[in-house]
C-alpha cells in the first residue's frame, strides 16, 4: 500500500483528521441548533407567560365570595364590639340601681326601725287622757 521509497510527503495522508473536523463540525452545528431551538422555545414560554389564559370564571367567584365573607366577618366584628360597649354599659346601669335599690332598702328599715319604737314607747306610756276631737265645721243646709 504505501511504498516506503516514497518520501513522506507524497504519502497519502490519513483520513483520522479529517473524520475528526467533520465530526467537530457536526457537534458544532448540533449545539447551534439546539441553542436555537431552546432560544425559541423560551421567546415562545415568555409569550404565553405574557399572554396567560383569562382566569376562570370559578376562581373569579370564588375570590368575590370571599371578599364579600371578609366583609360579612368585618361587619359582625364591628356589631360585636358595639355590643359589648352597650352591655358593659347595661351592666354599670344596672349596678348603680342595685346601689341605689340597697340604699333605699337600708333607709326603708331604719325608718319602720323609728316607728317601732315610736309606738312600743306610746303603748309604755301612762294612758294619758285623749284630747278630745276637734269639733268639725259643718255646714246645715236649709230644711
Amino acid at each position: 500500500m504505501t511504498d516506503p521509497s516514497m518520501p513522506a510527503d507524497a504519502r497519502p495522508r490519513s483520513a483520522l483528521p479529517l473524520l475528526v473536523a467533520l465530526l467537530a463540525l457536526i457537534v458544532a452545528a448540533g449545539a447551534l441548533w439546539m441553542s436555537y431551538g431552546s432560544g425559541t422555545r423560551s421567546a415562545g414560554s415568555q409569550q404565553q407567560a405574557a399572554v396567560a389564559p383569562a382566569p376562570d370564571p370559578a376562581i373569579e367567584q370564588i375570590k368575590q365570595t370571599l371578599a364579600s365573607l371578609q366583609q360579612a366577618v368585618q361587619g359582625v366584628q364591628a356589631d360585636q364590639q358595639k355590643l359589648a360597649s352597650q352591655v358593659g354599659d347595661v351592666q354599670q346601669k344596672l349596678s348603680a340601681q342595685q346601689g341605689d335599690q340597697k340604699l333605699l332598702s337600708d333607709q326603708l328599715g331604719s325608718l319602720s326601725a323609728r316607728v317601732n319604737s315610736l309606738e312600743s314607747a306610746r303603748a309604755e306610756s301612762p294612758a294619758a287622757p285623749q284630747p278630745a276631737p276637734a269639733p268639725r265645721n259643718t255646714k246645715r243646709t236649709k230644711q
